[in-house]
């Protein structure tokens, strides 16, 4: 406390730390120059419109295309609601394999309750724009005995065709209280 009060008045003192730019000074040539310019009309020649840059792409999915947390979202929701062709679907080429890595989370019977809180998605690759990107994860879960808490991620990669994106991988694993 006491070396705030012993600051205080030494950032009275010193002002803002912006520096002031000094009052642009104009020579007496520019300033006769402007005097006439009223008297003799201007000509320039036209300006030649800017060359447009590549655009690139900032996302290598459609424009349209559900987000990564949103398909996280809706893949873990089929799951709770017991529509696995839905939640299937959500998988490169349509399941997750033999013994996927979110099997525990897959296995539970009679879910009750689901709350998912998802991380920003994170590039896995140097591609422009990333083409692997990985959803941060934490699930709860309630059953008719208990409630379980999950946390992982997903890992996901465009389909084939663009159209938005789909589950490459998973890991998920159950948290101990």
């Amino acid at each position: 406390m006491r070396r705030a009060v012993l600051l205080l008045p030494l950032l009275f003192l010193h002002g803002c730390s912006c520096q002031q730019q000094p009052p642009l000074t104009e020579s007496a040539e520019a300033r006769e120059g402007a005097a006439h310019a009223d008297d003799v009309p201007q000509h320039s020649a036209p300006t030649p419109p800017p060359t447009a840059a590549a655009p690139t792409p900032l996302s290598a999915v459609a424009a349209d295309a559900l987000d990564e947390p949103s398909l996280v979202h809706r893949y873990l929701s089929a799951l709770a609601q017991g529509d696995v062709a839905t939640a299937d679907a959500q998988w490169t080429g349509g399941g997750p394999g033999g013994h996927p890595d979110d099997a525990a989370l897959r296995a539970l019977p009679d879910f009750r309750g689901l709350r998912i809180k998802t991380s920003a998605p994170i590039a896995r690759d140097t591609a422009e724009p990333s083409r692997l990107r990985e959803v941060p994860v934490q699930i709860r879960v309630s059953t008719g005995t208990s409630t379980l808490r999950f946390e992982g991620w997903y890992r996901l990669q465009p389909r084939p065709d663009g159209s938005g994106w789909e589950i490459h991988g998973a890991s998920i694993q159950p948290v101990l209280n």
